[in-house]
């Protein structure tokens, strides 16, 4: 048995957006940049951004009313700047070329930090197992845990080495000369697929294991360790829903609002967060897609039909909150806080 979870969330995580400006673009790869973003001073003594932790994201605010999620990779000390890195999707729906499209000196809107991929203090071994673009949040919990000596083996997996865009920075971080630590390179064009039953097999019992990458990866992963006789602690965060959540049938339901009595109906073509929005009920929202956590909202009453990728197994079981972007309701009704 394991413990799986995709978060550690609450429903008043809610930080503010400032202005910013892109103040160094670095290519990591043929189609993976680094953005480095800086807070500007606008009258503040010291403007800076919160909760800068391994594991957090950005909601980056660009052309076109798109918003996107990019986690963090890295960030000043004074906490002015932070760095995200973006891969190029050329069939993607124009997020990550909006991105690629920026130069230095260019304005921002962003919202955040904001996190729901908490790294744990103080657990006895890490395993971090990156896919792709998905390193950048697990290579700042790699960088954290290796200023603090914690015990950590970090696999990074891509298709070939020329992919590896944070593998220059695994090894600055030294991993090889520490004791019970170690970073290892897997490129599939020269090593095979990836053997995740074999990494459950090998890694010590108490290792909490922390994984970010495509769905696949994910699926296996979290299915190997699922499985496995030991009680490993996984932690994932995903790029999409998982793809049963999005093959689930609508149906019809009510949402009562709480502070006003008002109850509006959610037809099966319908999100809770586009009535609520029709009916002038601000919600603050992001993504519209479930992985974002900003729409996360209180609930009173009812049995909610959990669709995100934010909240864990266990937060979903309590029913106190929920997505209002893609997540629906079991019962016929249900009570928001708001």
């Amino acid at each position: 048995m394991s413990l799986a979870t995709a978060s550690n969330t609450k429903a008043s995580n809610m930080p503010s957006k400032k202005n910013c400006r892109v103040t160094k673009i670095d290519a990591l790869t043929e189609n993976i940049s680094s953005f480095e973003i800086e807070v500007l001073d606008e009258g503040f003594d010291k403007p800076s951004f919160d909760n800068l932790e391994p594991g957090a994201h950005l909601d980056v605010y660009l052309d076109g009313d798109i918003i996107r999620q990019y986690s963090l990779w890295d960030w000043s000390d004074d906490k002015t700047k932070v760095s995200v890195a973006v891969k190029r999707e050329d069939e993607g729906n124009g997020g990550s070329l909006k991105m690629h499209q920026l130069k230095v000196g260019d304005l921002l809107v962003i919202d955040g930090p904001r996190n729901h991929f908490e790294l744990l203090a103080n657990a006895p071994h890490y395993t971090l197992v990156a896919g792709g673009i998905g390193v950048t949040p697990l290579y700042a919990m790699a960088s954290e845990l290796r200023k603090n000596n914690a015990k950590v083996d970090v696999h990074y997996l891509v298709q070939k080495a020329e992919l590896a865009a944070f593998s220059k920075h695994f090894k600055e971080l030294a991993f090889n000369e520490q004791a019970d630590s170690s970073y290892q390179l897997h490129c599939d064009d020269k090593d095979g697929l990836f053997d995740f039953d074999a990494l459950i097999k090998k890694i010590p019992s108490d290792s909490v294991i922390y994984t970010c990458g495509p769905e696949p990866m994910l699926n296996k992963i979290i299915d190997v360790v699922d499985n496995s006789t030991e009680k490993h602690e996984l932690h994932f965060e995903r790029f999409t829903i998982a793809t049963e959540e999005l093959e689930k049938e609508n149906h019809s339901f009510e949402v009562k609002i709480n502070s006003t009595g008002e109850v509006y109906t959610v037809n099966e073509d319908e999100t809770i967060l586009t009535v609520l929005s029709d009916n002038g009920v601000d919600v603050p929202s992001a993504c519209a897609a479930g992985l974002c956590g900003t729409c996360i909202t209180d609930v009173l009453e009812g049995d909610i039909d959990h669709r995100d990728g934010i909240l864990s197994d266990d937060e979903k079981a309590s029913n106190e909150y929920m997505c209002v972007c893609i997540s629906r309701a079991k019962s016929a009704q249900i009570t928001l806080d708001i």
